[in-house]
């Protein structure tokens, strides 16, 4: 047997780590519940791109976690943990847990798998596992999981290569299954304002559910979105913004004021309107839930053609605007 330690004594770690980083991995929140304290309710959660499968029969996957990382402890005492696979426009979400903070989960839209492991919203897929065994590993211990539930959505995986975030793409040798012809077809099918007009509907269909719940109307929450991150705006800026006539905003605006939501400010014959505290704080919900709304409407886009579908349309609005 060759004397490991002697055999190493010629590997550059950083050449070894920028080699490693040839072969493109996906990105994952790998998560768990912290049951040291049972008076709260705290959770731990983990970027890592060294998830694999490892059997079908039966369901089992694995990843490896650094042995100097805080969070380790809960892992090798969690009996279950989840890892979720980050769908292409989640970088936020991988940068945000590989940062060492407090409470990683404060304003994260999240829900609980079994075991209280949180499954964070919008990913590609989500496994949700039984840990099985710990192995040692160098500096990393190697934690095996059987898989008890998982659930996909379609959306393209997040990856990783060389040190940088990419998006993946069908290689030309496949024919693209997602080309569609549009001979044969109705009118519509191929008319911008209905596709445009259907797809709107279909986004705003899955929101309401939560405007609902917070007793709004669309309406109300285009007035409340619209001066979102804003220290105020006019009343000609907001009927602009909010896509809505000057009398629809004033009636939104009258019930919001009801509400304690918004304020007006008068000054120099101008009209302004901020929110109030109430407001933010009734907003900020809604915007996540808005923003996991748009992660699940553009899942069948890469990173890129999402970002150039919204350039597009942006480019359309200033066309057709003037």
């Amino acid at each position: 047997m060759p004397n490991t330690a002697q055999a190493n004594q010629g590997i550059d770690p950083m050449a070894f780590r920028q080699a490693l980083g040839s072969f493109a991995t996906g990105v994952t929140v790998v998560t768990a519940k912290d049951d040291s304290d049972s008076s709260k309710s705290s959770y731990v959660g983990t970027t890592a791109s060294s998830f694999n499968s490892v059997s079908l029969d039966p369901p089992l996957i694995l990843w490896s976690i650094d042995k100097k990382a805080r969070s380790l402890p809960v892992y090798e005492n969690a009996e279950y943990f989840a890892v979720n696979v980050l769908a292409a426009d989640q970088v936020s979400l991988s940068n945000h847990f590989a940062r060492q903070q407090e409470d990683k989960f404060a304003g994260i839209d999240f829900e609980n798998g079994v075991g209280g492991a949180p499954l964070l919203k919008g990913c590609a897929a989500r496994f949700q596992c039984r840990t099985q065994h710990i192995y040692e590993g160098g500096d990393h211990l190697i934690i095996v999981g059987e898989v008890v539930d998982f659930d996909t959505t379609g959306r393209k995986g997040l990856m990783f290569h060389s040190g940088r975030y990419v998006v993946s793409s069908f290689h030309p040798c496949n024919q693209d299954p997602s080309a569609e012809s549009v001979e044969n077809k109705a009118f519509v099918d191929d008319y911008l304002h209905y596709l445009v007009g259907k797809s709107f509907s279909q986004i705003m269909d899955k929101l309401e559910v939560v405007l609902r719940g917070q007793g709004l109307d669309e309406n109300e929450f285009r007035v409340l979105a619209s001066l979102g991150g804003l220290s105020g705006c006019t009343l000609s800026e907001l009927v602009h913004n909010a896509i809505l006539s000057e009398d629809e905003v004033n009636d939104r605006l009258r019930h919001l004021e009801t509400m304690g939501l918004l304020s007006r400010e008068y000054k120099e014959d101008e009209t302004y309107i901020h929110l109030t505290k109430a407001g933010e704080e009734r907003l900020e919900p809604m915007l996540r839930a808005a923003k996991t709304n748009e992660a699940d409407a553009l899942g069948v886009f890469t990173a890129e053609e999402a970002c150039q579908l919204k350039a597009s349309l942006r480019k359309l609005i200033a066309w057709t605007g003037e």
